[in-house]
């Protein structure tokens, strides 16, 4: 469990260091954006000063240039002492002078025209420094130098003029040439963002499939904890299962191997053995169908499919239950629809596992009563696939097994209406909420391709039917054999309370053609035109067995009888069924008796 604690703690701490990291990147990238902006704005800033500049202050100079003329045309005689005037002025000129040769609007300028606006510049300069030394003259008084002054000024008029235009030109090519790598850079920048973009909305693409790829393996994780511990309760639940399934024989044959030890008569060993080998075949059975489910389950187990003579399988199915139903006083008979062929292709060692894991769940939920197994053709339509060698068609068969017990419980039956078939039930019913027999008989149906299908109801009982495929050989294969028919009109009278049981036995004598009349009340003397009578349960036996027997003994109709009491009256010879009631029981029965009357019969005519 602190394992599990660590583990999550871990995943979160990734998690955490991972929406960080993306944080991070986000932050990067919005940081890049905008120092990019901001530098370009710099730039263009920076450019529109110093091209500003330049034009500003080449007006200036043009413009303080004038302006130091008119100064100069303007003085008299009252100006003089000039007290620094004309050198104000003329700093002035010279400082716009300074301005354009110096730092970045220097720089500027002397790209302008070749270099040609420098050396304009540079002779203005000059032209300028030589007029310090009139001014000097001025400034003392002497006025006589003012002409020449002011004609040098004018000289220089010109260069400035030029000057300026050379500047104006060479601004607007340098503002054009700027404006055109600036675009060229903002293109270059629009590409940079728009890839970084892609980049960035990439990113995000893969980090968000990233969280949902870790999401789902975090999901997947803690399914697969989850069913790890499924895994564990259910192999605990499992062995739980399996040391109560195998508890009960194992205990009986400890308790009968103790009992050996101090026999106290020959027959009591006798009794006490056959306990032992009831109880070893039990167990036997119980760890082939935990090996078998676990095959199953692991995807292992595969059909061996055989042609054998299906009426020996089932009544051999039965057989194996005879001691459990004789216990119980339960009694059993078995209809095998003659319409089925005798030899049939399938896997009968399914098939009888399937048989016999419902015929323990009926024993197991029929205090008393009947049961009652029944095989006959499906209405179901083969599965279209091919057809093995020696084999002419495909077809279905329906196993249906029915009870008169107490019915199954309502959890009991939710957890068999399980359909594998279907898209969301891929698994079967666990053994531990059905038992063993019919999870077993549940995975084993649909294992062989087949459906399984039930109704139960409490205290009337419960009744399965399932369908399987199965194979009809060639007929050259298949060794049909007749069964004994009566001559027609044959009537039988079945006296039985049970009508359950009633109507399967009614089926096993419609198979040697005979006809059956039903009686519930055990009155049966007055009926008086039956071919035979077969007594079963009734209650009224007892008080009117002598005057029906003297009846039937008096018209020679022969009586078959399960009940204890008429197979024991003396009166008269009572032919004694046993269970399991079944047709290769009953066959030869009546055949020796019909072929018996017929022979009687024809003697008498005869004579």
């Amino acid at each position: 469990m602190r394992l599990f604690k660590e583990s999550a703690w871990q995943s979160k701490f990734k998690q955490s260091v991972l929406y960080g990291f993306i944080a991070f990147i986000i932050t990067i990238s919005i940081a890049v954006f905008g120092i990019i902006t901001y530098t370009n704005d710099s730039s263009k800033d920076n450019s529109r000063r110093v091209f500003e500049s330049s034009l500003w202050n080449a007006l200036q100079l043009q413009v303080q240039s004038y302006r130091f003329l008119n100064y100069l045309i303007a003085l008299d005689e009252n100006d003089y002492p000039l007290n620094g005037n004309a050198f104000f002025e003329y700093d002035l000129l010279m400082s716009r002078v300074d301005l354009l040769r110096e730092g970045a609007v220097g720089s500027l300028i002397r790209t302008f025209e070749g270099g040609r606006t420098i050396r304009l510049l540079n002779i203005i300069n000059g032209e300028l420094e030589l007029l310090s030394f009139n001014l000097s003259r001025m400034e003392g008084g002497d006025s006589s130098y003012l002409p020449n002054l002011i004609d040098r000024v004018q000289r220089i008029e010109d260069q400035i003029n030029e000057f300026v235009t050379l500047v104006n030109k060479g601004s607007n090519e340098y503002i054009t040439a700027e404006h055109q790598i600036l675009q060229k850079n903002l293109n270059y920048i629009q590409l940079l963002s728009m890839a970084l973009l892609v980049c960035l909305l990439l990113f995000c693409f893969f980090t968000i499939k990233g969280l949902s790829e870790l999401r789902r393996v975090f999901r997947h994780n803690k399914n697969l904890t989850l069913g790890i511990q499924t895994v564990h309760e259910d192999k605990a639940n499992m062995l739980s299962f399996i040391n109560q399934e195998i508890r009960f024989p194992v205990n009986v044959i400890m308790g009968v191997a103790n009992t050996l030890n101090h026999p106290t008569s020959i027959n009591d060993t006798k009794v006490l053995s056959k306990h032992i080998e009831e109880s070893g075949h039990q167990l036997l059975q119980t760890i082939e169908m935990l090996s078998d489910l676990a095959l199953i389950d692991a995807k292992k187990l595969t059909l061996t499919p055989t042609t054998e003579h299906l009426p020996s399988i089932i009544e051999d199915c039965l057989t194996l239950f005879e001691p459990q139903m004789a216990r119980k006083d339960l009694q059993s008979v078995v209809y095998i629809d003659p319409l089925l062929s005798k030899l049939i292709h399938l896997d009968f060692i399914r098939t009888k596992e399937i048989i016999i894991a419902l015929l323990q769940n009926a024993i197991a939920h029929t205090p008393s009563g009947s049961i009652s197994l029944q095989i006959r053709p499906s209405a179901l339509s083969a599965p279209k696939i091919s057809l093995p060698t020696g084999m002419k068609e495909a077809s279905v068969l329906q196993i249906a097994l029915r009870d008169t017990g107490l019915g199954m419980p309502n959890d009991l039956q939710q957890n068999l209406r399980i359909n594998p078939a279907l898209p969301m039930q891929k698994e079967g019913p666990m053994p531990s909420k059905v038992g063993l027999s019919l999870a077993l008989c549940h995975k084993l149906v649909y294992l062989m391709q087949g459906e399984m299908h039930f109704s139960s109801a409490p205290q009337k009982g419960s009744e399965f039917w399932i369908d399987i495929p199965f194979y009809v050989p060639n007929t050259s294969l298949t060794a049909q054999q007749t069964t004994f028919r009566c001559p027609d009109k044959t009537h039988a009278l079945l006296i039985e309370t049970d009508a359950h049981l009633a109507k399967v036995i009614s089926l096993q004598l419609a198979t040697f053609n005979i006809d059956v009349a039903f009686s519930k009340d055990g009155s049966f003397q007055e009926h008086k035109d039956f071919d035979l009578v077969i007594i079963g349960n009734t209650p009224k036996f007892e008080r009117e067995a002598n005057d029906a027997i003297s009846q039937r003994q008096a018209k020679a109709c022969p009586i078959f009888s399960y009940h204890p009491q008429a197979i024991n009256t003396p009166e008269y010879p009572v032919i004694a069924l046993h269970f399991p009631l079944t047709q290769s029981q009953l066959e030869p029965l009546i055949a020796s008796v019909f072929t018996h009357q017929s022979r009687s019969k024809k003697a008498n005519n005869h004579d």
